[in-house]
């Protein structure tokens, strides 16, 4: 008996793009209620994203989301890192996230490439969700710096999606990332700057001071994209998950904050405000 197997359709750009707003508009409310109820649901928040982070990353590395001690010392480091970040204990976390970043390499040290790539993952997650969670904790703009960060991060995703997939143009990085264009980049670099001058009328952040950094913090989201596609290209991989429609994993998703979350910290305790 045989069976005729009929082709998967795949969907299209108009829906792919349409799933990718879609995320994008959940994952604003999803900050908006965050925001709204504040600690400690912020730090919580913030630890979650970078756990599931870590366990994509694992699951690039591995090549499998079965469980190791590797993994799970990565995980302890992660959430250890972000959440004493959460409540003001910057010294453990940043002596917690070095020491498991040791003892993960020991785990692992028979696998010589999970011994050097899931330490990196630690890092790859716990810094950079370390330092957003940190703008929240110090008080002051860094709440604003925080959510304005984010918002602009994800338009400019979603704007250099559609320039990309619509307008074409020249590719940005054909070797790491073959559907990335410059136009992508120029609408996400622009997109992400009139959202974060429009919201920023609204906070106590000095517009000026911003409009200067705003252009840099998106151009900085597109790069940080870039660099998650260069590990997901390492290891063969096209999706970091598939817990969002139209975008992958959460990986996928937050993967402009690894460098900007730096630039935005940098940006709050300069004290430009």
């Amino acid at each position: 008996m045989t069976h005729n197997s009929q082709p998967v359709a795949q969907p299209t750009t108009s829906e792919k793009l349409r799933s990718r707003v879609l995320t994008g508009l959940a994952a604003t409310v999803f900050g908006l209620i965050v925001f709204a109820v504040g600690a400690p649901l912020v730090q919580f928040a913030g630890m979650f994203i970078a756990l599931v982070i870590a366990y994509e990353w694992s699951g690039i590395i591995r090549g499998t989301n079965q469980p190791s001690i590797g993994t799970a010392l990565m995980l302890f480091g992660v959430g250890l890192g972000v959440f004493a970040t959460g409540y003001g204990a910057f010294w453990v976390a940043g002596i917690g996230t070095a020491v498991l970043c040791g003892l993960t390499a020991i785990a692992a040290w028979n696998n010589p490439v999970e011994r050097v790539w899931l330490p990196l993952g630690i890092l790859y997650a716990a810094v950079p969700w370390s330092l957003l969670v940190g703008l929240f904790v110090v008080g002051g703009i860094g709440p604003w710096v925080l959510f304005i960060g984010l918002s602009l991060v994800i338009n400019a995703d979603i704007a250099a999606y559609f320039a990309g997939k619509h307008l074409g143009g020249p590719k940005l990085a054909p070797k790491i990332s073959p559907k990335k264009t410059w136009i992508g980049l120029l609408m996400g670099v622009a997109a992400g700057y009139v959202v974060a001058q429009v919201m920023v009328t609204w906070s106590p952040i000095t517009s000026w001071t911003f409009a200067l950094a705003a252009p840099l913090l998106a151009a900085l989201s597109q790069v940080s994209d870039l660099l998650e596609s260069m590990v997901k290209r390492r290891f063969g991989v096209k999706d970091a998950g598939k817990l969002l429609p139209g975008h992958g994993g959460v990986m996928d998703r937050m993967d402009g904050m690894t460098l900007t979350s730096v630039a935005l910290a940098i940006f709050c305790w300069f004290g430009w405000s």
